[in-house]
């Protein structure tokens, strides 16, 4: 469930993330009268299997709606605003029913995610590594993106423009040096080993660090700025364009 509209005296719109069809509008009639039997598991960020009718337009109407077990996103507005930056990158990606391989699995995956981290931000951290590698946007990590000479275990140049992590031979005079500890977690972040980095124990610097690499990728290639992202960067200031 990645957004919802009111319309009318009682009736809610919502832009669902479907397996096999995409992107699609619904309508849910009646949805936000007490006595509804669809309003109570139409929940923002919820996953719910969905009986839906062809609509007379380009909206199609809710038939029925059931809670999958599982994740439930509640509580902080910090929690609420990573789970609205999944949703609105995993709207974006997508065309209205024409299913992008593996977004809607990225999506559920991490918000599960974002429902048992301790820390909000370690969840979409890793869902935008793997959404910029989905994408065909990851920067390369291993290797200087200009002479493609393996990088040395040191603290590093990162270029988004350039597509990743520059050694001292390639990087201009001045340019900011990412901390290694944070090239060897996007390094474990992008392999895909999540139980590894579950167990990781990244303070709040390391956590910017990570986040103003990931964040400054995925605005390069972005034709317009997320919404999410611009209000979690005003709760929370991050270091950008991948200062360390």
């Amino acid at each position: 469930m990645l957004r919802k509209l009111d319309y009318g005296e009682a009736d809610r719109i919502f832009t669902l993330l479907t397996r096999t069809h995409g992107k699609v509008g619904a309508i849910a009639k009646g949805a936000r009268r007490p006595e509804s039997k669809l309003g109570p598991s139409l929940e923002l960020y919820g996953h719910v299997d969905v009986l839906l009718a062809k609509g007379r337009g380009d909206l199609d109407v809710v038939a029925q709606v059931q809670r999958v077990p599982g994740y439930r996103i509640e509580g902080d507005m910090e929690r609420m605003a990573h789970a609205a930056l999944i949703a609105e990158l995993s709207e974006r990606v997508c065309e209205d029913r024409h299913p992008v391989d593996g977004v809607y699995e990225l999506a559920v995956l991490s918000l599960d995610e974002l429902s048992r981290e301790s820390d909000p931000r370690r969840a979409s951290a890793y869902f935008l590594m793997t959404a910029l590698d989905l994408l065909g946007y990851a920067p390369q990590l291993s290797a200087c993106v200009s002479c493609e000479r393996a990088l040395e275990a040191k603290p590093a140049a990162f270029s988004a423009e350039a597509g990743g992590f520059l050694d001292e031979r390639c990087a201009l005079p001045g340019m900011p040096l990412v901390p290694l500890a944070t090239i060897k977690v996007l390094r474990l972040m992008a392999s895909g080993d999540l139980d590894t980095y579950r167990r990781l124990k990244l303070d709040a610097t390391l956590m910017g660090s990570i986040e103003g690499v990931l964040t400054a990728q995925l605005e390069h290639h972005l034709d317009r700025r997320l919404k999410s992202l611009q209000f979690i960067h005003a709760m929370v200031p991050s270091p950008r364009r991948g200062e360390g």
